[in-house]
């Protein structure tokens, strides 16, 4: 980390960094997915009928922050979090943070909920118990967990057109031995579900048990 704050690039795994750092410069791909798709409307009313105005929510994984602002207007108290400065810059979005999701910046039991969209599959796959374990952390007992990540074997760079120009570093997983990670993390899986759009996706809502 360098003095004023912020990663410093040459701290990163090359694949890693070669993934975040393509980031910076993909307004295209932060615009493209600005809108809310149906399943997010669907997981913010989820959230909305559960944790009550001002409950405390990480967006781990928040991107140019397009989440944080959704479930702000939902009346939550949301910190956006991700690895890329690029990205956490790149929309101007207030009140998020340069972290890493296997080391939150945050106190034990702080937050009733964790949202994580689309970033896990971002994470090598042994490092995702870690990750896990750092949701479970942050969480209060009964806290939420909304995650999505991308359904397949293997872990691959792919560079997809539809999304982006830059290559990207992607984990895929199957349903039953992720649902077994949460369960080994301390959580409850309370929701699954699938959606195909240019590839099958995940979706779980898990309880801090």
């Amino acid at each position: 980390m360098t003095s004023s704050g912020r990663w410093d690039p040459a701290q990163r795994s090359s694949s890693r960094s070669t993934h975040i750092l393509g980031y910076p410069s993909q307004t295209e791909y932060a615009e493209r997915w600005a809108g809310p798709a149906k399943w997010i409307t669907a997981e913010l009313d989820y959230l909305s009928g559960v944790l009550p105005r001002g409950a405390r929510v990480a967006d781990i994984g928040c991107g140019p922050g397009h989440h944080t602002r959704l479930l702000r207007e939902c009346g939550f108290r949301v910190t956006g979090l991700d690895l890329s400065w690029g990205m956490l810059s790149s929309q101007g979005t207030p009140g998020v943070v340069q972290a890493d999701m296997r080391a939150l910046p945050m106190a034990t039991g702080s937050l009733d909920a964790v949202w994580c969209a689309a970033a896990l599959l971002h994470i090598p796959r042994s490092d995702v118990p870690v990750v896990l374990g750092e949701f479970a952390r942050v969480l209060r007992t009964g806290g939420e967990l909304i995650t999505s990540l991308a359904e397949g074997d293997g872990e691959l760079w792919e560079t997809v057109s539809y999304e982006s120009s830059c290559r990207r570093w992607y984990v895929l997983h199957q349903a039953d031995p992720f649902a077994a990670q949460l369960g080994e993390a301390g959580f409850r899986v309370v929701g699954h579900s699938r959606r195909s759009t240019h590839r099958d996706w995940l979706h779980f809502r898990a309880r801090r048990r």
